[in-house]
């Protein structure tokens, strides 16, 4: 399976991302609205992303649940942004965010996660 470079970009980033998800987006317990594909790995670039400059960058909970909500405003994503609670979210996001480099603009393809990552990835774009 390849991503192209832009979509490896949009992935970059989160281990402690049921709390960033959850404390940014609300409580876990409500059925979610299902989101396309393009969208869903979009989200999960972005909460990935956010909970990797928690945890390399020193960036605050705070500041990356800014990051979070003003990707999902300015993508017009309100909708879709609830697909983030789901568990299948959650566990894409924490796979993704462990399969980074410290950087957090690629993946680390020797990290023990970069295969399941890619495997969870790789799911999203099946159809439900």
């Amino acid at each position: 399976m390849a991503f192209s470079r832009s979509t490896v970009q949009i992935l970059a980033g989160a281990s402690s991302a049921l709390a960033l998800l959850a404390s940014s987006i609300g409580e876990l317990a409500q059925p979610v609205q299902a989101a396309d594909s393009d969208t869903r790995q979009a989200l999960v670039g972005l909460a990935a992303y956010a909970e990797c400059k928690v945890l390399h960058a020193g960036y605050s909970r705070e500041r990356a649940q800014a990051i979070v909500q003003s990707g999902i405003q300015s993508n017009g994503w309100q909708q879709q942004a609830d697909w983030l609670k789901s568990p299948q979210a959650i566990r894409v996001v924490a796979l993704t965010s462990e399969a980074m480099n410290k950087t957090c603009d690629d993946f680390d393809q020797n990290s023990p996660d970069f295969i399941p990552a890619m495997k969870a990835l790789d799911a999203l774009r099946r159809k439900d």
